[in-house]
């Protein structure tokens, strides 16, 4: 699922600053949503994809001293989206600075992610069934190099996106600025932002590790926002 690789020093470029909240200008609007700290670990849940739909299942193998808990460049401050210039902008704030080529991941672990849902309708975390999902746009790192594509669900393809796309705020701070064009045709949608783990087994699916809190403004049901913001 990594084809480009995006070494993340190269990624410190001048670029959007992520917005502190729901604010609009002309075309521009970002909403930027907090997220409580120091709740890895609280779903411990993978997703599965089957033929016909995708399952929501809970793993509840990780003990309270799990090193895995304590990777807080996995634990979010805050999420971002909206859209800049015509541009949509997708972007985090982490706990701790994100891992740089060489820091070790957690023992067991294969990668981290970073990642961006456009769905059809909002998510419960608690429901085993989960919302037709658009497109996906997930930033991967995998203890050597990152790497940042774009999933089509409909079509089944995974395309890489370029370095360009990607703006480093600062250590714990991203941004990933999407073309509407990798969108297709669609105008409203439900979106949301997780982290994720993939243990070191073949074929494993990522374990959610942090997901946006429910409860906030802006319209959000479950732990999804709508699109365009209310």
């Amino acid at each position: 699922m990594r084809k480009t690789d995006v070494a993340l020093l190269s990624l410190i470029v001048v670029g959007l600053m992520l917005v502190p909240s729901s604010v609009s200008a002309g075309k521009s609007t970002v909403t930027t949503v907090p997220d409580r700290t120091g709740d890895l670990g609280k779903y411990n849940v993978y997703i599965i994809v089957g033929d016909t739909k995708a399952v929501a299942q809970v793993d509840n193998s990780w003990g309270e001293n799990a090193p895995v808990l304590k990777a807080e460049y996995v634990d979010m401050v805050s999420v971002s989206f909206g859209m800049v210039r015509d541009t949509y902008v997708f972007g985090m704030k982490l706990a701790a600075d994100l891992p740089r080529s060489g820091d070790p991941l957690p023992p067991g672990i294969r990668y981290v992610g970073y990642n961006l849902w456009i769905e059809s309708c909002p998510w419960d975390p608690t429901s085993p069934i989960i919302p037709k999902t658009y497109y996906q746009v997930s930033l991967e790192f995998d203890g050597s190099s990152y790497t940042v594509y774009l999933y089509d669900a409909a079509a089944g393809t995974l395309t890489s996106l370029p370095s360009s796309c990607i703006t480093m705020i600062d250590a714990r701070t991203f941004q990933i600025r999407i073309s509407p064009d990798l969108l297709g045709d669609l105008n409203s949608f439900w979106w949301s932002g997780c982290t994720y783990l993939a243990k070191q087994y073949p074929y494993a699916w990522p374990w959610i590790t942090d997901l946006i809190d429910p409860g906030n403004d802006q319209g959000q049901v479950g732990t999804d926002f709508p699109w365009p913001p209310v």
